[in-house]
């Protein structure tokens, strides 16, 4: 099957930035006449040809709106899409659902339907791209940020509070005597040199450290296991530690997926939870509470962010200045598991 030539194959031939591509198509000023031709010639050589047949006159809608994730099989993102489908169901708008798989290019064609007017909004669930290449639509449509950072003043974004949230349950646990802390954290990386309020996973983590610094205590680097996801990978961890031999007393999991295949490892290999190693996961899944040892977890307000993520791609439709940021708090939610 011959593969769709979007902007970005145009923008990568022609070795200029995707938003300058956009301007030359949509016959924008501010563009020179070299970089210009460069694009035209891009566009030729590719046979990519935009698609003015799709494209609506300013003022009507598609009644369409796109919602992006890493991957659907996530339990937080498919939760978080549900209540967003739900809440743009009622209001008469359908969904595309677009997995990115964390690649730029599945993020860029899912922003071209909004520069092609094939939707009226997109709502991101996490970045892939720049914001000065994401900020480039803004001309064809609505876009709201959920679950992620961004210093703009341009778009509504909706998140939690991920420093203040792990910065008081990791001094939960140190207040009921655990001292060995492990960390776990997704494919992101980590910048220990940024302050908070730059990214998901760097707040997580600086409000973990920040917390044992507070209590004197170490980050031991042992106890750390990046680039972990899956229920797979928390089995992988369970291992790991068997073989240490000096173990942490308690695992903060990046999600409550991962805490559950710590908790099946853990079970298989008749390691007592938590009476060896506690397991806290992060989200509060709905069947957290009903596993064979009720899970212990930060609770993400999935409910909420995703109400008010479907409230501001309509409040945005309506109105293209509007770019409300709301804030919501996490909740340590003790149960067996530490």
């Amino acid at each position: 099957m011959k593969k769709n030539v979007t902007i970005s194959d145009v923008a990568k031939l022609s070795n200029i930035s995707v938003s300058t591509v956009s301007r030359v198509i949509n016959n924008s000023p501010h563009v020179s006449p070299q970089k210009r031709q460069l694009v035209l010639d891009a566009m030729k050589q590719l046979g990519y040809k935009p698609l003015a047949s799709a494209r609506r006159l300013r003022g009507s809608k598609a009644n369409t709106l796109v919602v992006t994730v890493p991957r659907i099989t996530n339990p937080f993102f498919a939760s978080l899409v549900n209540i967003i489908e739900l809440n743009l169901d009622v209001n008469n708008y359908s969904t595309i659902l677009v997995q990115t798989f964390g690649r730029k290019d599945k993020e860029l064609a899912a922003l071209e339907m909004l520069r092609t007017q094939e939707v009226d909004g997109i709502i991101l669930c996490s970045l892939e791209n720049s914001w000065s290449t994401i900020s480039s639509y803004l001309d064809f449509g609505a876009i709201v940020l959920v679950n992620e950072y961004l210093k703009s003043d341009r778009i509504p974004i909706i998140r939690a509070n991920q420093y203040e949230g792990f910065k008081s349950t990791t001094e939960s646990l140190i207040n009921s005597g655990y001292r060995k802390i492990a960390y776990v954290t997704g494919h992101k990386e980590i910048i220990l040199t940024k302050t908070i309020n730059n990214d998901l996973n760097t707040d997580r983590f600086l409000g973990f450290r920040d917390a044992l610094n507070k209590a004197n205590l170490s980050f031991n680097p042992d106890w750390f296991f990046p680039h972990c996801q899956t229920i797979k990978d928390g089995r992988k961890i369970i291992d790991k530690i068997v073989d240490l031999k000096n173990r942490p007393d308690v695992i903060i999991a990046g999600s409550d997926e991962v805490a559950i295949g710590m908790l099946e490892e853990a079970r298989n290999l008749g390691i007592s939870i938590p009476k060896e190693v506690a397991i806290l996961g992060v989200d509060d899944q709905p069947t957290s509470a009903d596993l064979f040892i009720p899970l212990s977890t930060i609770r993400q307000p999935i409910e909420e962010m995703g109400q008010k993520a479907a409230q501001a791609i309509l409040e945005s439709i309506a109105d293209p200045n509007y770019n409300s940021k709301q804030v919501f708090n996490l909740e340590f939610i003790k149960r067996k598991s530490t």
